[in-house]
């Protein structure tokens, strides 16, 4: 018998096994516009068992041969194989000499790969694009650039526990860029785009429609759907930076039915600062909403149709629709072989295709369907800051952490982006301020629950950074402990200590150089028993007007060499060696009596 041959079918695969040792019946492909593709393969071997591992990974390529006037033209079909499935033996028994193995095969692209590994990682001063281009290269991603538009520089853009497939299309969703995927023999490359220059024409861009036969490729069945889409989009912000700018932008189709262009969508972002990003989250917003304001869907016996690709109608039963253009957007092409024998022969083949196509001159926006990752509740994270730095601060009060998740981030000033302090109090210069310091624990919370907008609410003591008391000993002792910066110590330090043991009560302060109090009224203490001051070494007080000092009992007044009052011209001084000098313009002693005692006394 005839060894069996793809040569003669309109489909072939070619795998690393080698030729002809699958043989391909049918396969099936589901494609869109910013959305990989699938293949569904039926295929057999002919007196072969294959090891499933010889082909899972593995890239091959499906022809499709198809008639271009009278030449035969060859499409290709590039993918990976993801799964593949032994459905056994199609006959029972062998049949001279022969027997076939059946197989299903799924066939994907590079794309299906970014579903498997999911990260926790930060991005920073990148573009939108410049990420999706960053991971597609990871991945072994072929990437084209069509982009038109220019894509402003993300400072800080985070995937959190978020699949690379799943970030990539949040980023290309929400920056409005859309892609395909174009094949090759060897390879397919993804075709990032964000402009109506970036469709394809259709090789078969001028296609006739009828219900009935047509010898020629054709479209069998049409029908249009206009949907009622939102009119406006409206996208709110906040600027810590300006808090009464209130940021927004807004984008209106005024195209529309007064009913649609009362139909509104409005999003608040906290995380969008600025009035241009918004503006263009608005227009790329709306343009997604309503790129499906009318979508046609359709069949045909068109081999070359692709998402992506653009064509026309050269005759409808509606003549209105003659001239039109249409872009594919989704399509599954179905192409089988029917009664094959394994030995070169077919009796016939069946290829059809359903699709779903948009005007040619809508722009394609992709739907923001991708939902942003949340995190909920707080997350700790350290303090960073460069090296030797142990305070690391901008003029807002913001510091940088590195999150413990973070596998690629580094303990420097490039960990994260500035992160806002929640304090105590916060007013017009006046509040209640602590800044953490680089290598402290501190609780993160996110706004909204989104990565992208961590804020500091509180810091924590860890097995590094112990409580500044000893527990569970001074369980009874609370207050501020400060730390010298920089270099300083265990032992440099201001304080302000609470000790609430009962019988024991004490309220400490430490000044680790100086202690400045400014009172602008009045100072009262009271006393309940002693007050004690030592200073090691000078002591000034100076009164504007009248010092008055009232003791019950004794004033004692000691110096080790000599005291001195004075009251203008006057003075008394007393010296260490025994002397006493009075001076002043007169001298009056009275008293009931006066007593002198001295070896001598002179009197001048």
């Amino acid at each position: 018998m005839e060894k069996a041959s793809q040569s003669k079918n309109i489909i072939q695969i070619e795998t690393p096994l080698g030729k002809d040792v699958l043989h391909l019946t049918q396969f099936d492909i589901q494609e869109g516009i910013s959305s990989p593709f699938s293949i569904n393969v039926s295929c057999y071997t002919n007196g072969q068992i294959i090891s499933e591992s010889d082909v899972i990974g593995k890239p091959v390529t499906i022809n499709l041969d198809y008639l271009k006037g009278k030449a035969s033209v060859t499409r290709f079909f590039n993918g990976v194989v993801a799964s593949i499935t032994s459905l056994g033996s199609r006959v029972p028994s062998e049949a001279e000499g022969e027997k076939y193995q059946d197989y299903q095969l799924q066939i994907v692209s590079n794309l299906h790969f970014l579903k498997q590994r999911s990260n926790c990682r930060i991005f920073q001063s990148l573009s939108a694009d410049e990420i999706v281009k960053k991971i597609f290269a990871e991945h072994g991603v072929q990437v084209k650039s069509e982009l038109k538009g220019s894509y402003p520089t993300l400072g800080y853009k985070v995937q959190y526990n978020e699949s690379d497939f799943a970030f990539v299309h949040r980023l290309l969703e929400e920056a409005g860029i859309f892609y395909i995927i174009e094949h090759s023999k060897a390879k397919h490359s993804v075709v990032l785009a964000d402009a109506l220059s970036a469709y394809r024409e259709a090789e078969e861009s001028k296609v006739a429609f009828t219900t009935g036969s047509l010898s020629e490729s054709h479209v069998f069945s049409w029908s249009g759907n206009l949907n009622i889409t939102p009119g406006i989009a409206s996208k709110g912000g906040y600027d810590f930076i300006k808090p009464s700018a209130k940021p927004k932008g807004e984008q209106q189709n005024t195209a529309l039915t007064k009913q649609q262009q009362n139909g509104e969508v409005f999003e608040y972002y906290a995380g969008s600062e600025f009035n241009p990003a918004l503006q263009n989250a608005a227009n790329v917003a709306l343009e997604a909403m309503q790129r499906d304001a009318l979508v046609c869907r359709g069949g045909s016996t068109c081999a070359t149709f692709s998402a992506g690709q653009y064509f026309g109608f050269k005759s409808h039963e509606d003549p209105a629709q003659v001239g039109k253009s249409y872009l594919i957007t989704q399509l599954s092409l179905s192409v089988a072989i029917t009664s094959q024998t394994g030995a070169a022969k077919n009796s016939g083949q069946v290829l059809h295709n359903q699709f779903s196509c948009i005007p040619a001159d809508v722009l394609f926006r992709p739907s923001q369907t991708t939902a942003r990752p949340v995190i909920h509740g707080a997350q700790t994270a350290l303090v960073t800051g460069d090296p030797g730095e142990e305070i690391h601060v901008d003029k807002y009060g913001r510091i940088k952490v590195l999150f413990h998740w973070d596998r690629e981030g580094k303990s420097d000033s490039n960990s994260s982006c500035w992160i806002r302090v929640s304090q105590n109090w916060a007013g017009s210069r006046y509040g209640a301020f602590f800044l953490p310091r680089v290598g402290q624990e501190v609780l993160v919370s996110f706004l909204e629950g989104d990565p992208d907008q961590p804020v500091i609410t509180g810091a924590l003591y860890n097995g590094d950074q112990m409580p500044p008391y000893g527990l569970p000993s001074k369980k009874s002792q609370s207050g501020i402990k400060t730390r010298s910066t920089k270099g300083g110590g265990e032992s440099n330090f201001n304080e302000i200590r609470f000790d609430d043991d009962a019988g024991k009560e004490l309220l400490y302060m430490q000044a680790e150089k100086d202690l400045q109090t400014e009172i602008k009224q009045n100072q009262t203490e009271k006393i309940g028993k002693d007050l004690s001051i030592d200073v090691a070494e000078n002591q000034s007080e100076k009164v504007g007007k009248n010092l008055v000092i009232d003791v019950g009992k004794n004033i004692d007044l000691v110096a080790g060499s000599k005291i001195t009052i004075k009251a203008g011209g006057a003075s008394i001084t007393l010296s260490s060696g025994g002397n006493i000098d009075i001076k002043g313009t007169s001298v009056s002693i009275n008293g009931t009596s006066i007593a002198l005692k001295a070896p001598a006394i002179s009197l001048n």
